[in-house]
């Protein structure tokens, strides 16, 4: 297959479907994309999909739609998002009023089975719950040979893991999971792992970033999850080793 690079705009409004998501205290930061990495990182996940021209994207936990929307730009493929938060679709509808968004969970897409050859998922397996359910569903939403792409967190450290199922986060730090555990699932749902980049050094960036921005790493956590205590997010957060990684598998 032939790779294709995308180029995505330098900033946007991309939200995910939990309460700190929904908060401005890191879109502050980053100009918009909630997630490390940005559409750079994005662009390299699709190369490494290697799209074929009238692929069939579909984009879990879209946000606001601005991937949906620059992949529909480029003219060469079929993007649809879909997201259980309405505040974000509502954004993105504004923004984006010709772009196919619809609410829904991961564990229950309304589409028929089969339809995508790709399904995309940015930092936003780890803030679904029901892990199972949700790679069963993107089982049934690829055709034979799709592709999932993914980038999330994981836990670089597994005697970390235990500290993390405590902490009152509404986002998805709380679920991460070791790259073993990962592979493991996607083998038992009919996948095959292709490509698996460790791209960690996003996750400095990004931290710097908020630093500059809220004056500590711990002004930020008390911003953007208020219910929890600040050190407690940090000591958790490096005992497990959060680390960010790249991820193609394959419908088998």
């Amino acid at each position: 297959m032939q790779m294709t690079q995308i180029c995505f705009p330098g900033s946007d409004h991309d939200y995910h479907a939990h309460a700190s998501y929904e908060n401005d205290s890191l879109s502050q930061v980053t100009g918009g994309p909630l997630r490390p990495g940005g559409f750079e990182l994005t662009a390299r996940l699709l190369a490494l999909s290697e799209l074929q021209p009238g692929a069939r994207i579909l984009d879990v936990g879209c946000g606001t739609g601005a991937t949906v929307n620059t992949l529909r730009a480029s003219g060469r493929y079929h993007a649809f998002g879909v997201d259980r938060s309405e505040l974000s679709l509502q954004t993105g509808l504004t923004l984006f009023p010709s772009s196919p968004l619809v609410c829904g969970w991961g564990k229950s897409l309304p589409m028929r089975a089969g339809l995508m050859d790709v399904v995309l998922a940015e930092c936003s397996l780890s803030a679904m719950s029901d892990l199972e359910d949700v790679l069963d569903e993107f089982q049934r939403m690829l055709c034979r040979g799709g592709r999932l792409a993914m980038s999330d967190v994981y836990a670089r450290n597994p005697a970390g893991l235990p500290d993390l199922p405590g902490l009152p986060l509404s986002c998805g730090l709380r679920d991460a999971f070791t790259q073993a555990e990962l592979t493991t699932r996607l083998k038992s749902h009919g996948f095959e792992i292709l490509v698996w980049e460790d791209h960690s050094e996003t996750l400095k960036y990004l931290a710097a970033q908020m630093i500059l921005f809220h004056g500590s790493m711990g002004e930020f956590c008390s911003k953007s999850e208020p219910a929890a205590d600040p050190l407690d997010i940090q000591i958790a957060i490096s005992k497990a080793k959060l680390g960010y990684f790249l991820l193609v598998a394959q419908k088998v």
